[in-house]
């Protein structure tokens, strides 16, 4: 339980800087300034009842942010594995 509340608090901590790191891909700024990046959300848009480009952005955001939050999880709980095998292969 200990090791999982110490991956998420980590995970959540790097939300926003991974999430930074994202937009900062020039890959992605140019999809999303051609209009495909809005193309490929249009059927969340739909689902989501979506109307204007203020809720648009919203849900784009609101997808950037599960998506480096997913991210961050991951690479927290490579890094307490890494560190745990570590200290393991230290104690001996």
């Amino acid at each position: 339980m200990k090791k999982t509340l110490i991956c998420i608090t980590f995970a959540l901590v790097m939300t926003l800087p991974v999430g930074a790191g994202i937009l900062c891909i020039p890959a992605v700024d140019e999809w999303l300034d051609t209009g495909s990046g809005y193309e490929f959300f249009t059927p969340l848009f739909q689902a989501l009842d979506s109307h204007g480009s203020e809720t648009n952005s919203d849900i784009i955001f609101g997808t950037l942010y599960t998506v480096s939050f997913t991210l961050s999880l991951m690479l927290a709980a490579a890094l307490l594995a890494i560190v745990s095998r570590w200290r393991r292969t230290h104690r001996h």
